[in-house]
Parts: C-alpha cells; sequence; structure tokens
C-alpha cells in the first residue's frame, strides 16, 4: 500500500525533523530556517502521494494529530519551548479537524455526471458522517450502532468493484438464482471493473438508495417497482437532449435524468440482509447495482446532506449559487 518513494519521503521527513531539534537546540537558526524549508516541500509531496495512492484521509489527520501530541510531550521533556509551543498549537488545530471530519461532516468533491441534474460536477457536498453510526477515524470499525439507510437516501459509499479482494459472488450472492448466462455476464463485467478500477481500500461513490434488506426491485426500462409498487414518474421537460422526470420514493421527491439509451433494460433484485441496491439519478450515465450489484453496510461511509459549494474547475471562481439541501 505504501510506495518505495513514500516510505523514502516520511523517512526524509523524519531526519529533518530530527535535524530542526538539533539546530533548534544548538541555537543555529540558518540551518534550522534550511531544514524547515525542505520540510514544507517535503511535506507537499507527501500529500500529492498520500491523494495519487487514495489513501484515507481521515486516517492520515488521526497519525497527525498522534505525532503532534508526541512533540508536544517532547518538547517539554527536553525542555525545547519552541517545540512545544509550535506542536501544542497544531494538535488542537489537527484535533478540531478530525473530530469533525470523523464524527459529524466530511467534505465530498462529486466527480462525475452520474448523479445529475441534482448534483452537477465540481459541487462540494457535505457528507453526514453520523447519520449512519460513528465510526473509528479511517476505519469502518463502529464506535456505535449502525443506523440502517432509508430508500431515497444519497448515500457514499465504498463500492465493491473497487476493492482488489473483493467477491463479486459478495456483491451479487442471488446469482445462482439468475439464467446462466445473465449471472456470468455479471461475473464478467465486475471482474473487468475490478481488474481496471480497484485499489487497495476502495473508492467512494455517491448514489440513490432505492432498495433495502429485504426489498424485491424490478426495473424495467426507466420504470422502478419497489415490492409490486411502482415509483411515481412524471415527466417534467423532454427535448431532443434529454428528458428530466420528477420521481418519489416513499415520501422523497427527486429528479432524474434519462436519454432514451436504456429503454429495453430490465433487473430484478431481491436486496439481502446488510446490503444496499443504488443507482444514479442519471440513470443512462451511471455506473452503479446494475454493473456492479450490491454495496455492504460494512463500507457506509455516510449521507450526502448539503451542496456547500461549486467549484469546477482551477480556471473558474468557487461559486456558492447552487447551495442547497440535497434532495
Amino acid at each position: 500500500m505504501i510506495t518505495t518513494a513514500l516510505f523514502f519521503s516520511i523517512a526524509l521527513e523524519i531526519i529533518g525533523y530530527l535535524l530542526w531539534i538539533k539546530f533548534t537546540k544548538d541555537g543555529s537558526s540558518k540551518k534550522r530556517d534550511i531544514v524547515s524549508a525542505f520540510m514544507f516541500i517535503l511535506a507537499i509531496i507527501i500529500l500529492y502521494q498520500i491523494f495519487k495512492l487514495n489513501l484515507d484521509f481521515g486516517l492520515i489527520l488521526l497519525v497527525a494529530t498522534f505525532f503532534a501530541a508526541f512533540s508536544w510531550l517532547l518538547g517539554k521533556y527536553i525542555d525545547l519551548e519552541e517545540l512545544r509551543k509550535e506542536s501544542k498549537s497544531y494538535f488542537f488545530i489537527l484535533l478540531a479537524i478530525t473530530c469533525i471530519r470523523s464524527f459529524a461532516y466530511e467534505p465530498y468533491q462529486i466527480p462525475s455526471r452520474s448523479m445529475v441534474p441534482g448534483l452537477q460536477v465540481g459541487d462540494f457536498v457535505l457528507v453526514n458522517k453520523y447519520a449512519y453510526g460513528i465510526k473509528f477515524p479511517g476505519t469502518h470499525f463502529l464506535l456505535s450502532g449502525l443506523v440502517k439507510p432509508k430508500r431515497n437516501d444519497v448515500a457514499v459509499f465504498i463500492a465493491p468493484h473497487t476493492l482488489c479482494d473483493y467477491d463479486p459472488l459478495t456483491a451479487r450472492p442471488d446469482i445462482s438464482t439468475l439464467p446462466v448466462a445473465e449471472g456470468q455476464l455479471f461475473l464478467n463485467k465486475f471482474e473487468d471493473l475490478q481488474n481496471s478500477r480497484c485499489t487497495p481500500l476502495g473508492v467512494k461513490f455517491v448514489k440513490r438508495i432505492i432498495g433495502i434488506p429485504g426489498d424485491k426491485v424490478e426495473i424495467k426500462g426507466y420504470e422502478i417497482w419497489i415490492n409490486g409498487k411502482k415509483l411515481k414518474q412524471k415527466l417534467l421537460i423532454s427535448d431532443s437532449n434529454e428528458n428530466l422526470l420528477e420521481e418519489t420514493i416513499d415520501e422523497g421527491v427527486h429528479v432524474i435524468r434519462t436519454l432514451g439509451l436504456s429503454d429495453y433494460e430490465q433487473h430484478s433484485w431481491t436486496v439481502p440482509e446488510g446490503s444496499y441496491l443504488a443507482i444514479g439519478d442519471n440513470r443512462d450515465n451511471s455506473l452503479d447495482s446494475r454493473a456492479w450489484g450490491y454495496f455492504s453496510e460494512n463500507y457506509l461511509i455516510g449521507r450526502a446532506d448539503y451542496i456547500w459549494m461549486h467549484w469546477e474547475s482551477f480556471s473558474e471562481l468557487p461559486s456558492f449559487s447552487r447551495n442547497s439541501k440535497i434532495k
């Protein structure tokens, strides 16, 4: 998981940290400033490698918080006032960020058009981390009881095909009930997706939950039946480019987008215990449960609650015109 380059960079950062302490104690301010600049550049490189490897940032924050606490205590032990004061201030800042991000809200940027029109590429959303139960930072270990997701929730989770060791039969345990050709097609598609997209920690997806444990869900084209009841859909806009429909799931109302590409698709699921069925609102441009099966409650991250900023690219200024509660 940790590459040679990242290991080497962290080792150099630790050496720089020890040299900074030595030069500070010796009163060599010029050498200390050179080392500080070197450590800052190296920290940027380390952060870049962490993001590139898709390592969990919550776990990184937790490690950084513990390191700040260690440095604070070390500064007291070796009687180095500058180290003690700086580490103390960093510790409280990092502790606050870690607690907010791990137990309250985590920012997440929408990377694709799979949830158009409700969520656009470049939308920054706040993910409610306590909606489904509180987890230990950087892990999937629950510190509280699981709160079951509801139909129509816009959930953030780790998709099964993005985990390299995930068994496709776990993603679709009812595969034996499918026609042989359909079951083999699913296995082939899942394995192709897994081979091309998986990482050790998986990738976060954001989709709408339409099936909870025990639900029988059927899709025929764009029409959906849940436990034998057809979802209400109302046409809002229809032109040569797209159709926008208002769809109602239980008490929740949202807008979906269709392009006329999936008119003849048919799917049928009976959602097993501990699993959820999720699809994107952009029904013809979404990689979702129709391709990779169910996602597990063990890999729930949180519920997307609010759009708080839109920033599609660095060539544009951030916008707050789309700020709203997610439906």
